[in-house]
């Protein structure tokens, strides 16, 4: 399933960046012409999509990537109707820069990290 993004083609740039999500890995990935450049995975908590680990390819690093496939998966986070939780340091720090998603982030406590490590989701 395709996710639009923001910046999904970049004029001038000649790139084309798309956001999927492969469900069955618990993970949406940043393809970037075609090829896949990063992911973030997450694990489902009830209603809250808990994002565990963000990843872009060394060779691919400072392009605002990270940014685009973050974005994209909040966007259909919300879209889903779910909540967010930022395990994940990079997707902790986009919301902190990025207050449009407040409306949908609740906070990691320790009773959901414990109740994430029981079910070996982290």
């Amino acid at each position: 399933m395709s996710i639009p993004s923001h910046g999904e083609s970049q004029p001038g740039a000649g790139e084309q960046r798309t956001v999927e999500l492969v469900e069955d890995e618990r993970r949406y990935v940043l393809l970037l012409d075609g090829a896949q450049v990063g992911h973030t995975v997450y694990a489902d908590h009830g209603g809250q999509r808990v994002f565990v680990h963000t990843e872009i390819s060394m060779d691919h690093s400072g392009k605002g990537l990270a940014s685009t496939l973050v974005a994209a998966a909040l966007s259909d986070v919300r879209a889903r109707g779910l909540r967010v939780v930022a395990l994940c340091p990079f997707t902790a720090a986009y919301l902190r820069g990025h207050r449009e998603y407040d409306d949908i982030v609740d906070p990691l406590t320790p009773q959901l990290k414990a109740d994430l490590r029981a079910a070996q989701l982290i």
